[in-house]
């Protein structure tokens, strides 16, 4: 079974906070572009998406060469850590209230931000709506542990095999996000009989059958730990001022300590 919990973060101001200071950043946030199966995310200069990170993901940046992200992180740390530093404190307590000792990893990429949505002053692609309405993210397991194995050979006792998984909203479009999951019976319990999730639900998701949506709520993190199937959970009924802002971040247990990263 998944060990899940939603956990009460962040205030209407510390949202807004937030959300002002991920724009102020706008000149570092990273374009992924739209997915494509062969090569993972890449900007697409044809038709364009307003997908973002503010921070580099392990996900993406190791996937073609590991140097780059350690050289990403060691750059983009520092940025973040000034901007953010309150709001990583915020996260490391309430997860260590949870689940025990934790703190960020300096070596890895600290937790960063998936953007959807344009930048401050420009305007917005009638392709990112189009995008967002889609179930076009991978459904997945997260295995981002794997791509570190080198740098978790420094400790003594590691446990690969139980990961954290965390998303604390920021910001959704009026109509709802969330994280469409599958078997696992445990997260039901957080599923709304809403629009949103109905909406969700009527889309196609061949052989992996209907998700059980998990809402997301700004201000509130949702945490997992194990090898959950999930997916982003599509838009619904979207304008194209819509935005869908999120921390993310990972975590292995090391030696008794959580080491954070993303």
């Amino acid at each position: 079974m998944i060990t899940s919990g939603y956990l009460d973060v962040l205030d209407q101001g510390l949202i807004d906070a937030t959300l002002e200071r991920i724009d102020l950043l706008h000149d570092w946030w990273i374009p992924r572009g739209i997915y494509c199966a062969n090569t993972g995310f890449s900007p697409s200069l044809e038709n364009p998406v307003d997908f973002y990170t503010l921070g580099p993901a392990t996900y993406i940046d190791c996937m073609v060469n590991p140097m780059t992200y350690y050289a990403m992180s060691k750059n983009t740390n520092p940025l973040l850590k000034e901007y953010f530093g309150w709001l990583y404190d915020h996260i490391v307590y309430h997860l260590y209230r949870e689940i025990g000792p934790c703190r960020l990893n300096g070596t890895l990429a600290y937790p960063g931000f998936h953007i959807f949505g344009c930048k401050p002053g420009e305007e917005p692609k009638q392709a990112t709506k189009e995008y967002m309405e889609r179930p076009s993210a991978t459904i997945h397991v997260d295995l981002q542990q794997e791509k570190h194995l080198s740098y978790w050979g420094k400790y003594k006792d590691v446990d690969l095999e139980n990961c954290l998984s965390f998303t604390l909203c920021l910001q959704v479009p009026k109509t709802g996000a969330g994280l469409n999951t599958w078997d696992d019976e445990s997260v039901k319990c957080y599923e709304m009989n809403d629009d949103y999730a109905k909406g969700i639900k009527s889309l196609e998701y061949g052989a992996y059958g209907k998700p059980t949506v998990v809402p997301y709520v700004p201000g509130k993190m949702f945490y997992f730990i194990g090898p959950l199937q999930h997916q982003i959970a599509p838009g619904y009924n979207l304008t194209l001022n819509d935005r869908r802002i999120t921390l993310q971040g990972h975590g292995v247990k090391c030696d008794g300590v959580w080491e954070l990263y993303f």
